[in-house]
């Protein structure tokens, strides 16, 4: 699997979890989340594929 699918299927795993997080989830676990979530958006958003993987 390519490197852009992989953080493609995390990202929709994050924001899954933080979507479907129960009311009680204690504020650092979803703050831990959002940060995850944030650093696999970054990753994505600065992935680098050259021509021959296009």
């Amino acid at each position: 699997m390519a490197r852009r699918e992989e953080l493609e299927k995390e990202i929709e795993i994050a924001e899954n979890r933080i979507k479907n997080a129960p009311v009680n989830t204690p504020k650092e676990i979803m703050d831990a989340w959002i940060k995850e979530y944030d650093s696999i958006s970054f990753e994505l958003n600065n992935l680098y594929e050259d021509d021959d993987t296009n």
